[in-house]
């Protein structure tokens, strides 16, 4: 018996010393994992702001005054007159007059 006690102390010791290294390792990696946090989402707003400039400049682009600009000075063309647009839907052509 006298064998057993001898390596309690030891053995609470290792014990106390094993869950202080697990609290540790813990704390470490909940701080790692708050700085990657705050990385990741400073990289989205940073995305956002990317995409919503972007949405802003294809809004420009696609404005229609900016398309039939483009096609009179580029292409020659003109304004359609009363009987030439054709629309088709579906199966059958309407004409607009």
């Amino acid at each position: 018996m006298s064998k057993k006690a001898d390596f309690r102390p030891f053995f609470s010791v290792l014990v106390i010393i094993f869950t202080m290294l697990t609290i540790v390792f813990s704390k470490m990696e909940v701080r790692r994992l708050g700085y990657s946090l705050l990385k990741d989402s400073r990289v989205l707003k940073t995305m956002q702001e990317t995409k919503r400039l972007h949405q802003m400049s294809l809004a420009s682009l696609t404005r229609p005054e900016r398309i039939e600009s483009f096609a009179q000075k580029n292409f020659s063309l003109k304004r359609a007159g009363k009987g030439q647009i054709v629309q088709i839907s579906g199966e059958r052509i309407v004409l607009q007059n």
